[in-house]
């Protein structure tokens, strides 16, 4: 690794160049030179200064200099920056010109150094104070949300990381020394960290905290997920006494509880929160997750939607194969149409999704799938995937739906945190106890936490910086808006697809579950497996089907959707059949011999001899 101090790059330097340097870094140009090298040094080594100069370049100029700041030297020539970094520049003449606008702003020099002097290809280096700065700062931006909200972070910051540091830094001509030194430090850190998160002691921290200061962490862990303002905080409960905020984060801290301070969260496109009050990830996880096994939600309505979504996926490439669907020259169907075909779908209970929001999120799903295509006359059909979706199993529509959804753009919130707070959000639903009713803000709060904890922050803050440099950007969604509109997302898309059911209580959404088909998908194991019993039928001799509830009964009725008619759905699902959904059944890729196979295995008493007359009837062709 190379890297030369601005005072080696500066030797033979002119006095107006140095006096140029000087300008630049410190608006002021009235020093000797050897002063002058000093003043310039100091800058380079200030943090804010260097940030404040590299925002104030141009883009193009910005990621020429992230060659210089790399892991490997800071001294690179042209042919070898080309090399790297040509495709941003029209031809070498390009990239020079832009070294030589970095030069004129002091970022880089010339090195005359004969080690690396050359003829046909100069080399440039940015100094080494410089390179340090930028690196040392990034460091600890990396680390600075990790140590914010998590206690591992926490330890690591205050006790633990200086000392690993020291140790693999420091050798005095004994690596091996300076590696068990490192080596014991974070053996150390790693047995306090396992000993702060046991349950029964970070139990024994919260009960032992000030009444009042215990309070507001009940209130901040319960109605925020344990990150809140704190005006916001006191705003929302009572206190007799309120507690000074120094004093409740001297609490927390010393209790290795959470903390209080500034989150700055503007740089990852998030609010900041001004005065904020942190518990730290490990113990909001504990402590939400507690109070929700030992205070379960008061539940008087239960409402679920099976596979709905996916026969309604169903009803509308049948309606496209059996009629014919304009759209306009927008992309979007006719008002006759999607009023038409809206009437035909399945209605999503709860009114979380109206009709006509139901069919543009089909319609959608079907476009950007490549499940139907745009043919002439601005009609829709079904594609060759389309109609492989339609006869595909359950399960497998379900996940490429759930697909689809985790990447939705069209629902509130920033997209960028929202694709990836949905993928911890489904791990978090995966490992929770099917059919087993919790709070409905454990789910958002226990997945925005977890993916705080965890984001990275180098390429999060370069996506937004793109934003910033453009201008006009201000972002708009707090910590609190995260969760509801994660919520919006839970309410809007997994429940329609039938992985979580809804708890109303006075006609509020008061707590959320994994459905039996939600586990069975999440967990890959197919309803025959988990256990229990398989669902029955009943079949009337006036073409009346009753299917009875069992582990299968998505699956069931969603074949029964197509070729039957359904009437209801509650805990007995109501179906008639009829000639035209038979014939529907049969367009869709079913036999006769498989309609009556599954009604005969599952029925509960025998089919009725009218039923199976008119069912062979019906499916033979020569009575079409």
């Amino acid at each position: 690794m190379s890297r030369l101090s601005l005072r080696v790059l500066l030797q033979g330097a002119g006095e107006s160049q140095l006096r140029d340097c000087t300008f630049r870094w410190c608006g002021a140009a009235s020093h000797d030179g050897k002063t002058a090298v000093g003043i310039v040094t100091q800058a380079m080594e200030n943090e804010q200064r260097v940030q404040e100069r590299l925002a104030a370049l141009p883009r193009k100029l910005q990621d020429l200099l992230e060659v210089f700041f790399g892991d490997g030297s800071s001294v690179h020539s042209v042919t070898a920056l080309f090399e790297v970094c040509g495709k941003h520049f029209k031809s070498r003449f390009d990239l020079e010109a832009a070294l030589a606008s970095l030069h004129r702003e002091a970022f880089v020099w010339h090195v005359r150094d004969k080690r690396w002097a050359s003829f046909d290809s100069p080399c440039w280096a940015v100094p080494s104070e410089l390179v340090e700065c930028v690196r040392q700062s990034r460091q600890r931006r990396q680390r600075q949300l990790q140590d914010a909200l998590t206690l591992q972070g926490f330890l690591e910051a205050r006790f633990f990381r200086e000392r690993m540091e020291n140790g693999a830094a420091s050798s005095n001509g004994k690596t091996a020394d300076g590696k068990a030194v490192d080596s014991k430090a974070a053996d150390h850190a790693r047995k306090i960290y396992k000993l702060y998160t046991l349950d029964s002691a970070m139990a024994q921290r919260l009960s032992k905290l000030p009444k009042s200061v215990g309070a507001l962490v009940d209130a901040a862990l319960h109605k925020h997920g344990g990150l809140v303002p704190w005006d916001e905080l006191l705003h929302e409960i009572e206190l007799p006494d309120t507690p000074d905020m120094a004093f409740v984060g001297k609490c927390l801290e010393e209790a290795m509880l959470g903390s209080v301070g500034t989150l700055d969260l503007v740089r990852i496109g998030i609010q900041s929160a001004e005065r904020a009050v942190v518990l730290f990830h490990e113990v909001a996880l504990h402590a939400i997750k507690k109070r929700g096994e030992e205070h379960r939600p008061t539940v008087s309505e239960e409402i679920s939607c099976g596979g709905d979504l996916a026969t309604n996926v169903g009803r509308f490439l049948r309606e496209l194969q059996q009629s014919k669907v304009l759209f306009t020259s927008d992309g979007e169907l006719f008002k006759a149409s999607a009023k038409r075909i809206a009437g035909m779908l399945l209605p999503v209970p709860g009114g979380f999704v109206p009709p006509d929001a139901a069919l543009e999120l089909v319609y959608r799903f079907c476009l950007q799938r490549r499940l139907i295509d745009r043919r002439g006359e601005r009609s829709l059909r079904p594609t060759p995937a389309g109609s492989e979706f339609d006869r595909s199993p359950l399960a497998a529509q379900v996940k490429m739906l759930l697909l689809q959804f985790v990447e939705d753009r069209t629902l509130p919130g920033e997209a960028y945190h929202h694709t990836r707070m949905r993928r911890v959000l489904l791990r978090l639903l995966r490992r929770a106890e099917p059919m087993l009713w919790q709070d409905v803000a454990v789910l958002p709060f226990l997945a925005r936490n977890a993916y705080l904890a965890q984001i990275e922050a180098a390429p999060t803050e370069e996506f937004f910086a793109a934003r910033f440099q453009g201008g006009g950007y201000t972002p708009s969604e707090s910590l609190q808006q995260m969760c509801w509109n994660l919520l919006v997302w839970i309410k809007k898309r997994l429940f329609p697809l039938g992985l979580v059911d809804i708890g109303l209580h006075q006609g509020r959404v008061t707590a959320l579950r994994l459905s039996r088909l939600g586990a069975e998908l999440l967990d890959a194991e197919p309803a025959s497996k988990v256990g229990g019993t398989r669902c029955s039928v009943i079949v009337q001799p006036d073409f009346e089907v009753l299917v009875f509830p069992g582990d299968d009964v998505h699956d069931v009725v969603h074949l029964f959707d197509r070729f039957c008619n359904r009437i209801k759905s509650d805990h007995v699902h109501q179906f008639r059949i009829d000639q035209a959904s038979v014939r529907v059944g049969l367009a869709d890729g079913l036999t006769g011999a498989q309609i009556v196979q599954e009604l005969s295995e599952r029925a509960r008493v025998p089919i009725p001899q009218n039923v199976l007359y008119s069912l062979e009837e019906w499916c033979n062709p020569a009575s079409s």
